[in-house]
């Protein structure tokens, strides 16, 4: 009975151990870095680069077809429209930073985290991705809204939104 309590605990520590040294570190990925580098320098550009690819998207559709009835347009009208919305979303991000006294240049990256979104339906890893940063003595958070792992590849695929701490 004991040992097999031992072993018991010892699988649980194992699993335990696993999931807290597997979580991926958001800081090193080339989205954060992006995201980043285009706050810093104000730079629209490295957000559209965060965006997934017409690749990424032909990979990404089937998964979404096959475990869901929504229609989904042609490839072209939706990173038309990603692009579209993430200029728009980046500006606001920029513009409500500024109101704040945000001096986007100063930025400091505080920290990254992120909360899971992931959907039932759709066998893919989602999440909205935190950006803890400080300007000027101002605290706030650039959320990266639903963000989505293709082929071990984390891509904008929402909202960018900007709130204070």
């Amino acid at each position: 009975m004991k040992n097999s309590l031992q072993t018991v605990l010892l699988v649980i520590t194992l699993f335990a151990f696993h999931t807290a040294t597997a979580q991926e570190n958001f800081e090193k990925t080339t989205l954060v870095k992006n995201i980043f580098s285009a706050l810093k320098s104000q730079d629209e550009t490295k957000v559209i680069e965060s965006l997934a690819t017409k690749e990424e998207l032909l990979y990404l559709i089937p998964i979404v077809q096959a475990n869901s009835s929504e229609n989904i347009p042609e490839v072209a009208t939706i990173i038309a429209n990603f692009k579209t919305e993430a200029a728009k979303d980046f500006q606001e991000v920029l513009r409500k930073g500024t109101a704040f006294n945000v001096q986007w240049q100063d930025i400091q990256l505080q920290t990254v985290h992120h909360e899971p979104q992931g959907d039932n339906k759709i066998p893919v890893e989602m999440a909205d991705i935190i950006l803890v940063c400080n300007s000027n003595d101002v605290d706030f958070e650039v959320i990266l809204r639903k963000s989505i792992k293709i082929k071990d590849n984390w891509r904008l695929m929402d909202r960018i939104k900007f709130r204070l701490l």
